[in-house]
């Protein structure tokens, strides 16, 4: 099974800012909990909707992950649909696996409020990576 103390100390930089807890991670399902922090809100102290859908993509990736038998996976589509808006955290993302493919997953999300209210639902596939991709030095800033 997956070393959750390794996906911490590996997280990537918006994992941490946001402030992300893995709740579960299982064969095909994968839970998250984000905080209510003001700094991720927009008028209203409504939390804005890149924030769920940076959440969202973290959860489908996560449930990929526990299905993943390549080496790494990117995120190829991700659609949403905002369904109420969301201000009582801490908010649950729930991801589970509909289909696993030889090179395709395609993950269901739900974002939810601190009382269970749905607040987003998508449905996203990931790409499994069978080999290394060649970094680009020549695009990187210093």
């Amino acid at each position: 099974m997956l070393d959750l103390d390794a996906i911490y100390q590996n997280a990537d930089p918006v994992f941490k800012s946001l402030g992300a807890k893995i709740i579960l991670l299982e064969p095909g399902r994968a839970v998250i909990e984000i905080p209510y922090k003001e700094d991720i809100t927009r008028r209203g102290n409504v939390l804005h909707g890149g924030i769920i859908m940076t959440a969202i993509d973290i959860a489908g990736g996560l449930a990929t992950l526990t299905v993943n038998d390549g080496i790494d996976q990117v995120t190829q589509e991700l659609k949403i649909n905002f369904l109420e808006p969301m201000y009582k955290g801490p908010f649950r993302v729930e991801g589970k696996v509909v289909r696993k493919g030889s090179t395709i997953v395609v993950v269901q999300i739900e974002f939810r409020d601190a009382d269970g209210k749905l607040g987003a639902i998508a449905l996203g596939s990931w790409f499994i990576l069978r080999r290394k991709v060649q970094n680009n030095d020549e695009n990187k800033k210093a």
